[in-house]
């Protein structure tokens, strides 16, 4: 009895120091690299991607914690989700024209026992509209590597356009535009290597016209004639060398033509961005 409570003893302390020395699991990274190419003349396409955690890292007790992006060619990225269990990434390539477009999306995923620890950021403040009425700029302040931008249509509640910007705080419309008359929300929120964003800021704005004289015609909506250079008639010589006057087809005598900018009216309307 004595010899079998010693080894009990012996095993336990063995089973315990085995269990000390293995200490938690070590953190290991997962790298995938997806690339996408468009033939010349292709239209605009998105690609969705998942990438799961695998059952040995499941097995030991393991789950997603972060991840690095890197981004070349023209790719862009339109969405990203991480959880423990899996990291979904929806990216795209932009109307390919005159020229092959490409480009790649490396993810590497960061695994470890524990979800962070570390707060997530606050909300990102100063968002801003400007620019171009169809085409705007939008910017923001903020602290985080990643920023998730979205254009919400109020009218209809579609997205309109959705991007994560990496490390920068402006973001320009690379694809489509907006319409006049339509009313939208600019979000942005923020997010570090956790991939956890923080609450969503967002400003409303609508896209109006602003009329301004015409800065081609100065208002008066017409111009010289370019078939006769203003002159009304060409001039051509007759059999005795004596001057021929025919009257200009085209502006009829006057020396004029219709502005071709604002098509006569001598006004020109300007999409502008108004906040709301």
């Amino acid at each position: 009895m004595l010899l079998r409570g010693r080894l009990a003893s012996w095993l336990g302390v063995a089973v315990l120091s085995a269990l000390l020395l293995a200490g938690p699991a070590m953190a290991e990274t997962i790298t995938q690299t997806f690339e996408h190419q468009l033939g010349i003349g292709e239209s605009a396409k998105s690609f969705e991607h998942r990438i799961d955690l695998p059952e040995p890292l499941a097995m030991k007790g393991q789950i997603f914690i972060g991840r690095q992006l890197e981004l070349s060619g023209k790719m862009v990225i339109e969405r990203e989700e991480l959880k423990g269990t899996y990291y979904y990434v929806k990216v795209r390539l932009p109307k390919a024209t005159l020229w092959v477009a490409k480009g790649s999306l490396k993810v590497t995923l960061e695994t470890g026992a524990q979800p962070p620890a570390t707060p997530v950021l606050e909300s990102c403040t100063g968002l801003k509209v400007t620019g171009p009425g169809l085409t705007p700029r939008l910017s923001w302040n903020g602290a985080g590597k990643y920023t998730a931008v979205t254009l919400l249509d109020r009218g209809s509640g579609k997205t309109v356009w959705e991007r994560v910007i990496l490390g920068k705080t402006v973001a320009d419309l690379d694809e489509g535009g907006l319409s006049v008359g339509r009313r939208y929300f600019f979000g942005a929120c923020q997010s570090d290597e956790t991939a956890r964003y923080s609450p969503e800021a967002k400003v409303a704005f609508r896209v109006d016209v602003k009329v301004e004289r015409c800065r081609y015609c100065y208002g008066t909506g017409w111009e010289t004639c370019r078939s006769c250079n203003g002159s009304g008639h060409f001039v051509t010589q007759g059999p005795n060398g004596q001057p021929i006057y025919t009257v200009c087809s085209f502006c009829h005598g006057t020396g004029r033509q219709p502005c071709t900018w604002c098509n006569g009216t001598g006004k020109i309307e300007t999409p502008i961005i108004v906040p709301e």
